[in-house]
């Protein structure tokens, strides 16, 4: 797939993601990308670097194999693909969104002066080595802009890996409140209460401890149903696990917003180290659920403990008891949920993020009207040499 770039009277900016699948940060990028773009005033396009199921809608697809390992290693020729790529589209700036894109964007730009924005999407979840961390802290110097989608990224951004405060700013995620909304009131038969874990099947999501919640609720003799939804390198695990615990594993799911509308109150199970905003706290808040979550980064800032949800240990009793309260209490679930949908309607909207960004890559530069022709920056930030960073790169992974 292709698309044409940007001309003098309608510039191009580049949003760079790992692979098309519909993880949480790759449709972010697409909602973004496509909140930003304005026809005839100024486009923004989406490019994969790896191939992979097409979950999410990809402009410009490099189709490099590996797309369910992009986060191994550093491939030489992907960069250099991703370089001429850049050359073709001759774009404004470049927004890489992850530590996967950010390490093929950086090498692609050396020379160019194009303007480059790191979205920083979760908290570090890489060796804890101090290799790993000066690699880090290099790669992160040579961005025009840091975006974290969070206050714990930010500070971790500025404390852990030394970018200037001057060159970061916090952008939360949005989502649309016209496409996650709550179930219409009527009558209708009565339902099951539903519980439900939406997220990748994968170790940092936890998704066993989801089914380990369930099995202890129904041992104390709770009645509901309960719904997985998602994909990943341990789905195949999972489902085999789900039956025998009365657990529905639906898999990857296009219909997530009336499945959300279905449930009564959804279950965050993530591991703190490598979240930044879980953007399902807020499809579920928009949705009218009250979510219980464990303490990972974003949570405090889309969820008012004891108002919109709970946020607790990471641990089984504990889940267990906070899910246990609000499927006793109807009355709590209900006002929780329409509190939410507030509180994220008032602070984590669409038109609010890219408001945001659009004053963002302002301040670098990039050009955000018509009027505006793209410029040069001056002398690169991002210049290294690509045989340093082939030889320095090392399988490290950051958000």
């Amino acid at each position: 797939m292709s698309a044409q770039g940007g001309s003098d009277d309608c510039p191009l900016v580049v949003h760079i993601i790992p692979s098309p699948l519909g993880r949480g940060a790759q449709r972010a990028a697409r909602i973004l990308v496509d909140r930003l773009d304005d026809p005839g005033v100024i486009r923004h396009r989406l490019v994969g670097l790896f191939d992979g199921p097409p979950e999410v809608r990809i402009d410009v697809a490099l189709g490099f194999p590996g797309g369910d390992k992009a986060a191994e290693g550093f491939h030489p020729p992907l960069a250099l693909r991703l370089r001429r790529t850049l050359a073709r589209l001759d774009p404004a700036g470049v927004v890489a969104h992850g530590g996967d894109a950010m390490k093929y964007a950086l090498p692609a730009l050396i020379g160019t002066g194009h303007p480059l924005a790191y979205c920083v999407i979760g908290t570090y979840a890489g060796p804890p080595t101090p290799l790993h961390e000066w690699l880090w802290r290099r790669l992160m110097a040579r961005a025009d802009l840091v975006v974290a989608v969070g206050d714990e990224v930010l500070q971790e951004c500025t404390e852990r890996f030394g970018v200037h405060s001057r060159l970061a700013v916090v952008i939360p995620n949005g989502r649309d409140d016209a496409l996650f909304h709550p179930r219409s009131p009527g009558p209708g038969a009565a339902a099951p209460v539903t519980i439900v874990f939406v997220g990748a099947m994968t170790p940092q999501k936890q998704p066993d401890r989801f089914i380990d919640v369930v099995t202890r609720l129904r041992a104390e003799g709770q009645a509901f149903r309960a719904l997985m939804i998602g994909d990943g390198p341990l789905a195949h695990r999972v489902a085999g696990r789900a039956p025998e615990h009365d657990v529905e594993f639906l898999g990857s799911r296009a219909d997530v917003p009336e499945l959300l509308r279905q449930s009564d109150v959804l279950v965050f199970t993530g591991l703190p180290t490598g979240e930044g905003m879980p953007g399902v706290l807020i499809e579920a808040g928009l949705s009218g659920l009250p979510a219980v979550s464990t303490p990972v980064p974003g949570a405090h800032a889309v969820l008012a403990d004891g108002r919109t949800g709970m946020i607790v240990d990471d641990d089984v009793a504990t889940m267990v008891d906070a899910v246990g309260q609000l499927l006793d209490d109807p009355a709590r679930r209900a006002a929780m949920g329409s509190a939410a949908r507030s509180r994220c309607q008032s602070q984590f909207t669409l038109d609010l993020m890219a408001e945001r960004w659009r004053a963002a890559l302002q301040s670098i530069g990039l050009p955000q009207d018509g009027a505006a022709r793209r410029g040069r920056m001056g002398p690169p930030r991002n210049a290294i040499s690509l045989r340093r960073w082939r030889r320095t790169f090392r399988g490290s992974s950051h958000s």
